[in-house]
């Protein structure tokens, strides 16, 4: 097996140009398409902004800008490698999730110390 086939299975995609990056961040503003994060707020969360495939890059998608759009680290964790119809469809998914974690996140705080969250 190739090399590149090798590093492609165990590390993923390659990363994109810093540049490239850049190019999306400013596009959207700075700001996660899925949950309205703003990047400009501040630097923890300007920190945790990445570039993610619309359609994934694991699944034959491709780097056109087109296909890139900005979002969180938690946002881009939940919606992983799925394929969705559209971006309303992948949009509606994140936040259903980050819903459900937001919960789990609650109870397991007040379990863990004995203070209400809200």
């Amino acid at each position: 097996m190739p090399i590149h086939h090798i590093k492609k299975f165990l590390f993923g995609a390659p990363r994109l140009p810093r540049e490239d990056a850049m190019k999306v961040f400013r596009r959207d503003h700075f700001t996660c398409r899925y949950c309205g994060l703003d990047g400009l707020q501040s630097f923890e969360n300007w920190l945790i902004l990445t570039v993610d495939h619309i359609h994934p890059h694991a699944r034959g998608g491709g780097r056109h800008l087109e296909n890139l759009v900005t979002a969180c680290q938690p946002c881009n964790l939940i919606k992983g490698k799925r394929v969705y119809g559209s971006m309303e469809a992948a949009k509606k998914h994140v936040l259903a999730k980050r819903a459900e974690w937001l919960k789990t996140y609650h109870s397991h705080v007040k379990a863990a110390s004995g203070v209400e969250t809200h």
